[in-house]
């Protein structure tokens, strides 16, 4: 007897191994199949300017870091940056502007050496600042009165992308890049507008897709259409919980990696848990730790741990 509904997914040709070289970027999906990645010892950056939710912000921060463009104290307000997330805050306004170019000097070498770039979108739906006439990633818990909300229409969603695209292409005409849309629903944005917000960055990416210019998986369908259940999310009901992100996981893993790879998987795994292990002898546990990672970097010097 059939229960779910499982969503089809093709397969991604050539698949990752360990010699990829793989960017993730966009919502807070991202950072978590980019965590499962780096857990498994890929060469894996993940958002280094923090979580971006909208495709405009994201075409910005990578116009300006592959441009070689650097950022200036007009990109700071006080102790925080309207074009990145507050994970880049600082206590002054000189250490936000060294957060905000180290982490496009590690946009720019993590994109020119990429095998792989996923870029995750979670919103159509952005905040203009009316004084700066220009779209924030973050409003940075700013007052409201200082914003303007907007929809951002498909043209233009799809004008960003193809923008994403052409950037990241002239600075490395070998990477494949892959979209994904964030199942995590905006609800703060209402039900309706955040299905008009999907629908919309679902269409843009589609008209890439069948262009043949980028790939897609579908975490999105995998969570509304397959998992489909209150039991994957967490308290909040929006976000997946643990077992909803590792059943997306799996799917994620069975159609983006190399199978010829599982085996170093594994073992990358059992060290993971030795190192997580809490030890009842904490200096021989140390002294099995670096053994086994040491026996594993010889084996297979190609991860990264």
């Amino acid at each position: 007897m059939q229960l779910t509904t499982p969503i089809p997914l093709q397969p991604l040709k050539p698949g990752i191994n360990y010699n990829s070289s793989l960017v993730f970027l966009g919502s807070c999906f991202t950072e978590n199949i980019g965590y499962k990645m780096s857990y498994y010892g890929f060469k894996t950056c993940v958002n280094p300017f923090g979580i971006i939710f909208n495709p405009h912000s994201m075409m910005v921060l990578l116009e300006r870091s592959l441009s070689g463009q650097l950022f200036s104290m007009e990109d700071v307000t006080t102790h925080f940056s309207y074009l990145a997330h507050s994970d880049l805050n600082g206590s002054t306004e000189e250490d936000v502007l060294k957060n905000l170019n180290n982490a496009g000097e590690l946009l720019v070498r993590q994109v020119k050496n990429a095998s792989h770039i996923f870029i995750t979108l979670g919103t159509a739906w952005v905040y203009e600042h009316l004084e700066q006439k220009m779209i924030v990633a973050n409003c940075h818990q700013q007052p409201q009165a200082l914003f303007e909300k907007k929809l951002l229409s498909i043209d233009k969603i799809t004008t960003d992308l193809h923008k994403i695209i052409e950037l990241i292409h002239e600075s490395n005409g070998q990477a494949q890049v892959i979209f994904t849309l964030s199942p995590v629903r905006h609800l703060k944005d209402g039900f309706t507008e955040n299905q008009r917000s999907k629908s919309r960055l679902f269409e843009s990416v589609q008209s890439l897709v069948d262009q043949g210019k980028v790939s897609y998986f579908s975490a999105y369908e995998i969570v509304m259409d397959e998992l489909r259940d209150y039991r994957f999310y967490g308290r909040d009901m929006l976000h997946l919980n643990e077992t909803g992100i590792e059943l997306v996981w799996e799917r994620f893993r069975k159609s983006v990696i190399s199978k010829s790879i599982s085996p170093t998987m594994q073992a990358v795994e059992k060290y993971r848990k030795l190192v997580a292990h809490k030890p009842t002898d904490a200096i021989k546990h140390k002294e099995q730790v670096t053994k086994a990672g040491a026996t594993l970097i010889e084996k297979y010097p190609q991860i990264t741990l």
